[in-house]
């Protein structure tokens, strides 16, 4: 998730890999407008719904673009509140700005804030909203340790560096590998992605489901232009 600086030379043997970040957040963009917009159970009808970022800076908004981009095609009316730790390690810190999102009327909120994101997500419990996890599914992170923040967790936005590093693993046995250079994958490459668990089809009607589907071809095709914070 970061490249080397190849303009030092001498490093035509190293791959680097980034992530399209703001394609994934498109998709959880989607299913927060869909279900601040729907008559679920934690739902609520004021169509706001919130992203607590890390830092201030362009990887971290590059989530945020894409994510209220999503909402906004659902539904041009969503607004997005924002709010960010300035700490990637400060969960107490996410947790306030979070409970504080949801007494303003959010009733969804994605996190890109790395370790402290976990503090949105014990937010969510404490105040019964929706919440979505990053990078990896934080759905399984608590399933078994703590169930009742867990049923909370509707998905995740993946970073698939499983998928990549195999990926990257197949292109290099064949020769294919593009040494000395850095790519960005995306949907396409099965790079980023959403959860898909038993929380996801539990609390996400088919219908939900197939519009996130759609939107995952219509960036592949070129249809949807993702926003970009770069």
């Amino acid at each position: 998730d970061t490249s080397v600086d190849y303009s030092l030379g001498n490093l035509d043997n190293v791959y680097s890999i980034l992530y399209k970040q703001n394609e994934g957040s498109y998709l959880t963009g989607v299913l927060a407008g869909l279900i601040t917009t729907s008559d679920l159970p934690y739902a609520n009808p004021q169509k706001k719904i919130g992203f607590i970022g890390g830092m201030d800076i362009p990887v971290i908004n590059d989530f945020m673009v894409g994510f209220r981009q999503g909402a906004k095609s659902v539904d041009p009316a969503i607004e997005t509140l924002v709010a960010y730790v300035g700490d990637f390690n400060d969960p107490a810190k996410a947790k306030e700005l979070s409970l504080a999102m949801f007494d303003q009327g959010v009733d969804i909120a994605f996190n890109g804030a790395a370790q402290a994101g976990l503090g949105l997500l014990d937010a969510g419990a404490i105040k019964e909203r929706y919440t979505i996890g990053v990078d990896s599914d934080q759905y399984l992170l608590y399933k078994e340790s703590n169930p009742d923040r867990a049923k909370f967790i509707v998905t995740s936005m993946l970073k698939n560096v499983g998928e990549t590093l195999y990926r990257a693993i197949e292109k290099h046995i064949a020769g294919t590998l593009p040494y000395g250079k850095v790519e960005n994958l995306g949907i396409e490459e099965k790079g980023v992605g959403l959860a898909d668990n038993e929380n996801f089809r539990a609390i996400a009607p088919q219908e939900f489901v197939d519009r996130i589907k759609d939107a995952e071809k219509k960036i592949q095709s070129g249809e949807i232009k993702v926003e970009t914070a770069f």
